[in-house]
């Protein structure tokens, strides 16, 4: 029996602990919901406010487009006239550009004509720069032709003044030698002969011939003697016989009688004075200076072929007839040429 009480009290006991337990509980879990439905009415609330919030601001923005609205409608309807000005701006401008494209058309007719008159020039150009090039090329060929004759005359021109060292050189021994001879004629104290501006002496026929005779005489062969010694030193002398080419001696008559007896006359005069220096009667030059004479001496006739005149113009008989006995330089054939080229270049 006691322990069955000991049972039920500590049944009972614990049945309030339960009852006790379970308030706890309830109690526990109504404050959890009063604070969930606190928090949710706090949260509610604070998201209505939010809401709320934006709501405004979304009232703002959408009074604000509203507003930007209006003005872009007027804006709008500024430009709508704007756009219509230009249209009609843009119809007359239109109506200017069809005037515009006519001229246009003109002018491209122009340019086009134009174009041909271009193509024309162009294809005269072309032809004319053939022609240039052409010309260039025959101005090229005178150029080398001009640089030739510039060589040729620069040739010619050392060949001229070589030719005129030579002239002045023989000019300058001719000199030397006509002073020399006119010195020796001085010398020689001889009258009726003279030297002339060629360095000959002449001698008149009456110095060493009786008229119409070509057997000379003893006043001639005085006069060789007493002339011809030095006239031949002077002229076979180391300082000039390399220059001196010939002696020539020359017999000259007037004009009385035919050509052919005054050929002779004249021929057997020059004879008779180169008969007489080479013979042992004339002892002026000595026998190896004879034999040098040998190589350059000749006689001539020359008949009345260069007679002497008077200065009315006839002919002076006495003058004519002489004996010439001259020198020639070498080359002088060519200084003569050099000196008639030299004068018809004056």
């Amino acid at each position: 029996m006691r322990y069955t009480r000991r049972g039920k009290g500590r049944a009972s006991h614990s049945d309030g602990s339960f009852w006790i337990s379970f308030s706890d509980l309830m109690s526990a879990i109504m404050l959890v919901f009063v604070l969930v439905m606190f928090y949710s009415v706090y949260q509610y609330f604070d998201m209505l406010e939010v809401k709320t919030a934006e709501l405004m601001r979304q009232s703002g923005l959408l009074d604000e487009k509203e507003s930007q609205l209006t003005l872009s409608q007027e804006e709008l309807k500024e430009k709508e006239a704007q756009l219509n000005a230009q249209s009609a701006q843009l119809s007359e401008q239109t109506a200017q550009l069809d005037a515009q494209s006519a001229k246009l058309t003109e002018a491209e007719q122009a340019m086009i004509a134009q174009q041909a008159k271009l193509l024309l020039q162009e294809q005269t150009l072309s032809a004319l720069e053939d022609k240039l090039a052409e010309q260039e090329a025959q101005l090229a060929s005178a150029q080398v032709s001009l640089d030739e004759a510039l060589l040729n005359q620069q040739a010619q021109q050392a060949l001229l003044n070589q030719q005129q060292e030579q002239l002045d050189k023989l000019v300058g021994v001719r000199t030397a030698i006509i002073e020399d001879l006119m010195s020796a004629l001085m010398a020689s104290n001889i009258t009726g002969a003279n030297v002339d501006d060629s360095g000959a002496i002449v001698f008149s026929s009456e110095m060493m011939f009786d008229l119409g005779s070509a057997e000379l005489n003893a006043t001639g062969k005085s006069y060789l003697n007493r002339f011809l010694p030095n006239y031949l030193r002077v002229l076979m002398s180391e300082e000039y016989s390399k220059y001196v080419s010939q002696i020539i001696i020359e017999g000259h008559t007037d004009t009385t009688g035919s050509f052919l007896t005054n050929v002779e006359l004249s021929q057997d005069r020059a004879l008779g004075v180169l008969r007489y220096i080479m013979s042992a009667e004339f002892t002026g030059i000595t026998q190896t200076e004879k034999n040098n004479l040998v190589q350059i001496v000749t006689a001539n006739g020359r008949a009345y072929s260069d007679p002497i005149y008077n200065d009315d113009g006839t002919v002076n008989m006495t003058a004519s007839r002489r004996v010439v006995i001259k020198f020639r330089l070498n080359d002088e054939d060519m200084v003569t040429e050099m000196l008639n080229v030299l004068k018809n270049m004056e």
